[in-house]
């Protein structure tokens, strides 16, 4: 991780490595592949919860809502690698990734053959 990251410049809209969590696999053809992604806080689901309703109107989440929305995102923010750390997984498809975001994910590329960084690109945004 350490030969990848040294020449590795980050986009100029991204921030500093620090505040990604980092993410690795092997790929073919001796290809490394990572993500980058800022980890998400938690946003509290227990304030300011509504259900959009068939009619455009809303109206607040009952208990039982907000305690599943609450375990959900417990289960996202734990799944993430925390801000600094850094993780091996076994092939790219394991690779977490959000979609869209800009420069929350930064997506490299890596040739650990030539040990070149072939990309360093930010997501997309919709």
């Amino acid at each position: 991780m350490d030969e990848i990251e040294r020449p590795v410049v980050l986009p100029k809209n991204a921030e500093t490595l620090d505040k990604y969590g980092r993410n690795y696999a092997p790929d073919v053809g001796g290809k490394i592949l990572a993500t980058y992604i800022i980890p998400i806080s938690p946003l509290g689901m227990d304030t300011g919860c509504d259900v959009m309703l068939e009619n455009f109107a809303s109206r607040p989440c009952a208990k039982e809502e907000i305690e599943e929305a609450s375990r959900m995102e417990a289960k996202i923010v734990d799944a993430q690698t925390p801000a600094g750390k850094r993780r091996w997984f076994r092939n790219p498809r394991e690779l977490p990734y959000i979609n869209d975001g800009g420069c929350q994910q930064v997506s490299v590329e890596y040739d650990a053959t030539t040990r070149r960084v072939l990309t360093v690109v930010c997501n997309g945004e919709a």
